[in-house]
């Protein structure tokens, strides 16, 4: 389970985009702008590969609005999302593990 105090603070998506993963669900937050408003886009998409080669039809996407607050908000999508679907996001997570890798 993510915990917000496992995510950085507002201060660091200034600047920085951040990415994660969670038992086989890998995750992407990055500042954005949508209609000239600064706000978190975050990714979720199975691994093992990294946000830029994996398909685009496996990834998912909800923005938040771009403040200190969004992070605990951030936090609880996160779990939720893994929470739905488990046994898929296990599958890839397997795939990390798998003998010879």
């Amino acid at each position: 389970m993510l915990k917000s105090s496992d995510l950085f603070h507002l201060a660091f998506y200034k600047k920085s985009a951040y990415t994660g993963s969670m038992e086989g669900m890998r995750f992407l937050i990055e500042k954005a702008s949508e209609d000239g408003q600064d706000v978190f886009k975050v990714w979720i998409y199975p691994g093992p590969l990294c946000f830029s080669r994996t398909n685009d039809d496996l990834k998912e996407s909800k923005t938040f609005a771009f403040s200190e607050d969004s992070i605990a908000n951030i936090a609880d999508w996160l779990n939720k999302q893994y929470a739905k679907r488990p046994e898929y996001w296990n599958r890839y997570k397997s795939l990390l593990s798998a003998p010879g890798r």
